[in-house]
Protein backbone atom coordinates (compact mmCIF):
# COMPACT_ATOMS: atom_id res chain seq x y z
CA UNK A 1 0.00 0.00 0.00
CA UNK A 2 1.01 3.81 -0.86
CA UNK A 3 2.76 5.91 1.71
CA UNK A 4 1.53 9.36 1.49
CA UNK A 5 3.96 12.18 3.03
CA UNK A 6 2.96 15.33 3.70
CA UNK A 7 5.48 18.66 5.14
CA UNK A 8 4.35 20.29 7.69
CA UNK A 9 5.77 23.85 8.23
CA UNK A 10 9.64 24.20 9.52
CA UNK A 11 10.80 25.55 12.30
CA UNK A 12 14.20 27.73 13.26
CA UNK A 13 16.00 27.36 16.20
CA UNK A 14 18.83 29.55 17.50
CA UNK A 15 20.87 28.12 20.42
CA UNK A 16 23.04 31.19 22.41
CA UNK A 17 25.82 31.33 24.25
CA UNK A 18 24.87 32.35 28.01
CA UNK A 19 28.46 32.36 29.28
CA UNK A 20 30.09 29.30 32.03
CA UNK A 21 28.62 27.83 34.64
CA UNK A 22 30.24 27.27 38.20
CA UNK A 23 32.27 24.57 36.68
CA UNK A 24 33.68 25.90 33.36
CA UNK A 25 31.10 24.43 31.33
CA UNK A 26 29.49 26.52 28.35
CA UNK A 27 25.75 27.25 29.66
CA UNK A 28 23.62 27.36 26.22
CA UNK A 29 19.88 28.93 25.72
CA UNK A 30 17.57 28.20 23.05
CA UNK A 31 15.09 29.70 21.07
CA UNK A 32 12.45 28.27 18.96
CA UNK A 33 10.29 29.70 16.33
CA UNK A 34 7.38 27.33 14.38
CA UNK A 35 5.56 28.29 11.01
CA UNK A 36 8.61 28.64 8.87
CA UNK A 37 7.32 27.97 5.67
CA UNK A 38 8.59 24.41 4.10
CA UNK A 39 9.69 25.77 1.00
CA UNK A 40 11.68 28.38 2.23
CA UNK A 41 14.78 28.58 1.28
CA UNK A 42 17.64 27.46 3.78
CA UNK A 43 19.37 30.77 3.16
CA UNK A 44 16.07 33.20 3.81
CA UNK A 45 15.81 31.19 6.74
CA UNK A 46 19.69 31.38 7.54
CA UNK A 47 19.52 35.53 6.97
CA UNK A 48 16.56 35.77 9.24
CA UNK A 49 17.99 34.10 11.91
CA UNK A 50 21.14 36.56 11.24
CA UNK A 51 18.44 39.60 12.20
CA UNK A 52 16.99 37.76 15.29
CA UNK A 53 20.64 37.36 16.69
CA UNK A 54 21.33 40.71 16.16
CA UNK A 55 18.56 42.04 18.26
CA UNK A 56 19.76 39.79 21.47
CA UNK A 57 22.00 40.57 24.25
CA UNK A 58 23.69 36.68 24.07
CA UNK A 59 25.78 35.44 20.99
CA UNK A 60 24.34 32.75 18.47
CA UNK A 61 26.45 29.79 18.76
CA UNK A 62 24.11 27.48 16.68
CA UNK A 63 21.28 27.63 14.06
CA UNK A 64 18.96 24.81 13.00
CA UNK A 65 16.25 24.38 10.45
CA UNK A 66 13.87 21.41 11.62
CA UNK A 67 11.43 19.54 8.84
CA UNK A 68 8.60 17.56 9.80
CA UNK A 69 6.27 15.08 8.10
CA UNK A 70 3.58 13.52 8.25
CA UNK A 71 3.03 10.07 6.77
CA UNK A 72 0.34 8.08 6.48
CA UNK A 73 -1.25 5.09 4.51
CA UNK A 74 -2.86 5.92 1.57
CA UNK A 75 -6.63 4.93 1.04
Amino acid sequence: MAVNVNQSPSKLTIVYDHGLDENGKQKKASKTYGGVKYDASNEDIYDVALTLVKLQENKAIEIHKKADYEISKGI
